[in-house]
């Protein structure tokens, strides 16, 4: 069986009055357009979107008329701010409102500001966010910031003032972002495999470090960073394991 598209999701949402942004992979590739290096091209079988808590109900109506199946057990447990779909062979992991992974980024006041994705700069935070950075997650952060200029007024602009003024009000949140950096600056050359694209990544990320160093730190960050690495600062999250009710549902059901 076949899967569905994140357009057919997202604008199955929006015909129900609702909104909803892409992140992931595939909102990646739509965030660098034509600019995506092709070493950076991937493919992401999964449709992950975030969706504002007062649009509930045009998230369900929409994945009833796409005729999606619902993880049942997952998201009687996981609803307040995580469902999962399934599109034929697609998954649709859908947040409400929160991301929760490493750290918490509330996302619901960004969705919409960009037709179909989230906007570059919660895209790259989505990513730089993880502790335990997979190959696929410095894929990303790099295409993001080779493809997408971080000053101007493109409309898939990474705004770096923006990003640095977040990360200021969580110490915790920066920590972990700006280690992600260093480690994507070390492995610029194995990334890029390309001399030329890995001096301009590492140019890239020395421009977006100097703006994170000059944004204001608010007092609950300054109060964090005393404790500094003497106190774990971040998750790890579990991958859910999550099937439609026609596959979760035992033997009799």
């Amino acid at each position: 069986m076949g899967g569905i598209s994140e357009h057919d999701v997202i604008g199955a949402i929006t015909a129900e009055d609702g909104k909803a942004s892409l992140l992931g992979g595939r909102a990646v590739a739509i965030a660098c357009g034509d600019a995506l290096p092709p070493a950076f091209r991937r493919e992401s079988a999964d449709i992950d979107i975030v969706v504002r808590g007062r649009d509930r109900r045009a998230l369900k109506n929409a994945m009833t008329k796409l005729d999606c199946q619902a993880a049942t057990e997952f998201n009687l447990l996981n609803g307040k701010e995580r469902l999962i779909f399934y599109g034929g062979d697609t998954k649709i992991d859908v947040f409400i409102d929160v991301f929760r992974m490493c750290h918490t980024l509330q996302l619901g006041n960004r969705v919409g500001i960009l037709p179909m994705i989230l906007p570059p700069a919660d895209l790259l935070l989505t990513k730089l966010q993880v502790v335990r950075l997979e190959r696929k997650d410095m894929i990303d952060s790099a295409a993001l910031l080779l493809a997408c200029p971080l000053d101007g007024n493109a409309a898939n602009r990474i705004d770096a003032e923006w990003l640095a003024k977040t990360l200021g009000q969580d110490w915790g949140l920066w920590r972990t972002a700006t280690r992600s950096l260093e480690t994507l600056r070390a492995r610029a050359g194995e990334i890029c495999a390309d001399d030329a694209l890995a001096a301009q990544l590492i140019s890239r990320i020395d421009a977006l470090n100097e703006t994170i160093a000059a944004a204001p730190r608010s007092m609950a960050w300054r109060m964090r960073a005393v404790i500094g690495e003497r106190t774990i600062w971040y998750e790890i999250p579990e991958e859910p394991d999550a099937e439609p009710a026609t596959k979760a549902a035992p033997s009799g059901a």
